[in-house]
């Protein structure tokens, strides 16, 4: 069986209207992504290689996309990979320092949300 490295497997990636990255791709293996944001009708995605993408849609329309793959809403303006917090600083369950510098303050509704996901997945999270 001939396997290609540079081509993931279909399963394993998913179709975002309107993403464009440097190389013109419109899929991505969601696994790649670390947190999107939200910036007025736009959205702009961290990839884990350090890559940012703008996308013209607004956060709402990627987050019942990108739901099934594990991300979770902490705030309004950002949507997290699960996989992504185990490498964030977590404070009081109030504030997430990402590994690249960023701080943000996880949304006072979403905090037992937040808790209960943790609990679920067995993360380990030292208050």
């Amino acid at each position: 069986m001939n396997t290609f490295p540079q081509v993931t497997p279909f399963e394993n990636v998913v179709y975002l209207p309107r993403f464009q990255t440097k190389n013109g791709k419109n899929t991505i293996n969601p696994k790649q992504i670390s947190f999107l944001v939200a910036q007025g009708n736009y959205t702009l995605f961290h990839l884990k290689t350090g890559e940012l993408v703008l996308t013209s849609l607004p956060l709402g329309s990627y987050v019942s996309m990108l739901e099934w793959y594990g991300f979770v809403r902490i705030h309004k303006s950002y949507l997290v990979n699960l996989d992504c917090l185990l490498e964030c600083t977590i404070q009081s369950f109030s504030i997430v320092t990402f590994p690249n510098g960023e701080v943000v303050e996880i949304a006072r509704r979403r905090r037992n949300k937040l808790r209960k996901l943790f609990e679920i997945h067995q993360i380990i999270f030292n208050p």
